[in-house]
């Protein structure tokens, strides 16, 4: 009897289209330009959940750790064995790795056909005709000055929450971010393009917006003239049809008091906010070229949740950095326990190739640096699951955004503070994209329980 992929895959051949697979590491960035790239292909490829089905495999890398670099390689390793299986087999590799390594990556592997670098999505399909028409291993990797010219919206499909990106690259120059490096400088892209790409996702079915950049909030500066971050995100308030707003990531020193405002005041902005720390010392932090302080963080968030007292707060931590003393890690754990973060995506300083802190004496090994990383992420743990103790009871909009991933019989969806909520209950008249009032009866350790009211 023949599998669902093995059908899906009939299907894809009798529409005339090969079939692509899309591997994605790293960041919301990247995900959404594995979007785009399903977009730019959509004419003679079509998407399957199986890289042993496809023609075309794409892999979307990220360098921002050492792990996803090496997931790279294995993952090539394992790919041999398709292409001997398949000879016709095209791989392309692309992401923050491919704008890094560039040719190295084709001489390194032989399996690979093509690279193409974070400023050349829409150079992929002429890569794919120059390889199948016998050329030799191509490598794109240029920068661009300019916003890449990419076809609107995404591939054909109905998603409840869309990532759209407003900006690239990014020009804070953090001693241990590779970015800069692997994306450019920052370039913002123009806002009648970001709106119709959005007006493309709502009519689609889209209902929440999350808009990406490396530094979200400085969005606009190298526009002619200038465009704030918060009059964009007014513009986007107005799209009829878009009932949530979401952004990633603001940078504490961009924060100016019309953000308050915007958090506070527009009803369709999330009460979330995902505000990067990585350390609570500001010796730390004046290594890192953070530029801000301990306590104009503290004030940022103080300032937040004095304006939205039920606003989440997450973060972003690395610890072990070069130098860094125990009592300067312990400023971090007293700052998280001040602050009492929802969550944190805390991660061990990991060196990477061309930045300054790789250059910088470390002061600890591996072992030292996991044993601050479980400490702090039992604190992390201890909090989270307090915080979401404190909801139940409470009254929440949860926007539905599909099955349970524990039960696929009930329905799970945020809250505007981007808390997953589980319906203990079955409803069948819900879809994904309808919003409901919930009262919250139970939280585990990471999510949320409740029934509709």
């Amino acid at each position: 009897m023949e599998n669902l992929v093995q059908i899906k895959s009939k299907a894809i051949k009798d529409l005339g289209k090969k079939s692509l697979f899309i591997k994605t590491f790293g960041c919301q960035m990247n995900m959404y330009d594995s979007d785009k790239l399903e977009k730019i292909l959509e004419d003679g490829y079509q998407a399957v959940a199986q890289a042993s089905e496809a023609d075309l495999i794409l892999v979307n890398t990220c360098s921002v750790r050492e792990k996803p670099e090496q997931k790279l390689y294995s993952l090539l390793g394992e790919y041999r064995a398709l292409k001997k299986l398949n000879p016709n087999l095209l791989i392309g590799v692309g992401g923050c790795v491919a704008q890094q390594e560039g040719q190295k990556i084709v001489k390194r592997n032989k399996d690979v056909d093509f690279v193409f670098g974070t400023h050349n999505l829409s150079m992929v399909p002429a890569l794919i005709e120059l390889r199948q028409n016998g050329s030799k291993p191509q490598v794109a990797v240029d920068y661009r000055d300019e916003w890449e010219d990419l076809p609107l919206g995404l591939s054909d499909k109905s998603r409840v929450s869309v990532f759209v990106s407003i900006s690239r690259g990014c020009n804070k120059n953090c001693t241990y971010c590779i970015v800069p490096t692997t994306r450019g400088k920052e370039v913002s892209r123009d806002a009648n393009e970001i709106i119709r790409e959005i007006k493309i996702a709502v009519h689609r079915g889209a209902k929440e917006v999350v808009l990406l950049g490396q530094t979200v909030n400085s969005y606009g500066l190298d526009l002619n003239p200038r465009m704030k971050f918060v009059q964009l995100l007014e513009k986007v308030s107005e799209i009829e049809g878009l009932e949530r707003i979401r952004f990633t990531s603001p940078h504490p020193q961009e924060i100016r008091p019309d953000f308050y405002d915007l958090v506070a005041d527009n009803p369709k902005v999330c009460r979330h906010i995902h505000m990067p720390l990585q350390s609570g010392n500001d010796r730390i932090l004046r290594l890192m070229n953070r530029n801000y302080r301990r306590q104009r963080y503290l004030d940022i968030i103080n300032g937040l949740k004095a304006r939205v007292p039920d606003i989440a707060i997450t973060t972003d931590i690395i610890v072990g950095f070069p130098g860094e003393t125990e009592e300067e890690f312990q400023d971090t754990l007293d700052l998280m326990k001040t602050l009492e973060f929802d969550g944190s995506y805390s991660y061990m300083f990991s060196p990477r190739p061309g930045t300054k802190a790789e250059l910088m004496p470390e002061s600890l090994d591996a072992a030292g640096k996991l044993d601050r990383l479980q400490r702090l992420q039992a604190i992390q743990a201890e909090i989270t699951e307090r915080r979401l103790q404190s909801w139940i009871g409470k009254q929440v909009e949860v926007l539905i955004d599909g099955p349970s991933s524990f039960d696929g019989t009930k329905m799970q969806g945020r809250t505007s503070q981007n808390m997953i909520v589980n319906l203990e209950l079955n409803y069948p008249e819900l879809e994904p994209g309808h919003t409901v009032n919930v009262i919250v009866n139970a939280a585990s350790k990471y999510t949320l329980k409740g029934s509709i009211i």
